[in-house]
């Protein structure tokens, strides 16, 4: 991503197609793997038109890597394009971007001594948790499949909401595989 992107840039992003950017989301969220807190840019954008300039309008959010600002030729393009189809800019300009979640999901041991049901009832607690927080609840609770089988948890953060930098989950589902 270029360090002067802002919300209302036209860019290329991880899907095909020429892309505005909606909201920027700066994130300082905990990276598992390496037990730390790491910085990432997360981009929202909306897509226009796809590589052909046909009309295909979508939402998406990618890490900052993926994108990046339109070239000059592209730009211009763009720019005429959207003078000789005003109707079809200001339907794009009506569009409402959907919201995406974000998901994270635990593999956890399949339990011995409790049925689906009570396991979903007790990680139903598990409510507007840091990813640091979520992990160590798990982990201390003895949830935490250490070889990556059992069952996957899934947790979500409704529209990637944050609080000081950091992805908010809740419990979501159980999935039994």
């Amino acid at each position: 991503m270029d360090d002067n992107m802002k919300v209302g840039d036209w860019v290329r992003s991880y899907g095909s197609g020429i892309w505005r950017v909606h909201r920027i989301l700066e994130l300082n969220d905990f990276d598992i793997q390496s037990q730390t807190n790491k910085p990432r840019t997360v981009v929202f954008s909306s897509r226009f038109v796809n590589d052909s300039y046909e009309r295909t309008f979508a939402t998406e959010c990618c890490d900052s890597t993926f994108v990046y600002h339109l070239q000059q030729a592209e730009q211009d393009e763009l720019d005429s394009f959207i003078n000789q189809n005003p109707d079809l800019y200001t339907k794009f300009n009506a569009y409402k971007p959907k919201p995406i979640d974000a998901i994270y999901n635990a593999k956890i041991n399949i339990p011995v001594s409790k049925s689906k049901p009570e396991l979903e009832e007790l990680l139903i607690s598990y409510q507007s948790l840091f990813l640091e927080q979520l992990f160590c609840q798990l982990h201390s609770s003895g949830l935490v499949s250490s070889d990556n089988k059992g069952w996957t948890a899934q947790f979500v953060a409704k529209d990637h909401e944050a609080v000081d930098g950091k992805l908010v989950y809740s419990f979501s589902t159980l999935l039994t595989f």
